[in-house]
């Protein structure tokens, strides 16, 4: 995992990384990237942008992220092209998505909104100083932790500061678009409160209503009305937000043994098995049945400690 390869070598600064684990890094100075074809990263990105601003062209759009926001890129991401400003400073971190899988699994004393957020959102403005203070501290946390190569406990180090940096996401999230306080009712714009809805709607009802027309009925506004606050918010395409997670249910599925490819596209609400199979391959560029013949079932299952012994053996 070498950070340099997605982000420039002359730019990259203190970097840190455990590989096929997690990576950190801070990011200085200008520089201008183009792929001769779309980059789709290996590992689950978070970057803290402080100072200056970033270009990207993802899944074909350009996008700018201006200082104090944070970038927020998923698997799913296709990026062709990226550029710094002058005067661009950064932090970024990234892990492998079984870790973040473990901490919703596991550890998760976060709301649905933000699981879809971290899923499905691109990023976001930090509007508090002090969360962004917060946020560049946990990444530099994690490189600190990066650098203690002979720390036996690297991983769990390096896991529970992730953990950290999301738990502060969380709550930076909170306190803008959060509940029971009048202050945030009155606060949240109307786009934020129905891409909230959406997103725990889709959370529940994902495996039987694939369909946005259902999730427009529920929110009582047009189709055309929720495609266009979720592109807005997200800078993803509702349509691409609902495939990605029906691909991540029909994975999660598709580790089960005792369930039949029949079974799971029944499940999803497919029209037969050969449906299923068109779509899954489209989004992931494999059939179901490839798909669990290649499952690395330990890496999608262990704990941290468990991969470095795991990889050791």
């Amino acid at each position: 995992m070498k950070p340099a390869v997605l982000f420039g070598k002359d730019t990259v600064k203190k970097v840190g990384y455990i590989d096929e684990y997690i990576f950190a890094c801070e990011i200085r100075g200008g520089d201008h990237i183009r792929y001769s074809k779309p980059r789709r990263p290996k590992y689950h990105l978070v970057i803290i942008i402080i100072e200056g601003h970033l270009d990207m062209i993802i899944n074909g759009e350009q996008i700018r992220f201006n200082k104090h926001s944070y970038v927020n890129l998923p698997t799913w991401a296709d990026i062709y092209e990226i550029k710094y400003g002058p005067d661009f400073h950064a932090m970024v971190t990234a892990t492998d998505r079984s870790v973040i899988e473990d901490i919703f699994r596991n550890r998760n004393p976060f709301p649905p909104d933000f699981r879809f957020n971290i899923d499905h959102s691109l990023g976001g403005e930090i509007t508090d100083l002090k969360d962004l203070k917060t946020l560049r501290k946990d990444i530099t946390d994690i490189i600190d932790a990066l650098s203690e190569k002979k720390h036996r406990f690297a991983e769990e180090i390096c896991y529970a500061y992730f953990y950290i940096l999301l738990t502060d996401m969380a709550n930076m999230m909170w306190n803008r678009f959060g509940e029971g306080s009048p202050s945030h009712h009155s606060e949240m714009k109307r786009s934020d409160g129905i891409l909230k809805e959406f997103g725990e709607l889709v959370t529940r009802h994902i495996m039987e209503e694939p369909s946005l027309d259902f999730y427009a009925e529920q929110l009582c506004i047009s189709k055309k009305y929720l495609s266009l606050i979720v592109k807005e918010r997200t800078r993803v395409t509702a349509g691409r937000i609902l495939a990605v997670m029906r691909t991540e249910v029909a994975s999660r599925l598709l580790r089960d043994p005792e369930l039949t490819i029949q079974q799971i596209a029944s499940r999803l609400s497919f029209a037969d098995q050969s449906s299923f199979g068109k779509f899954f391959k489209k989004h992931t560029g494999v059939s179901p049945m490839r798909y669990r013949q290649t499952l690395r079932k330990t890496l999608l299952t262990l704990r941290p400690g468990e991969l470095g012994s795991k990889r050791d053996s």
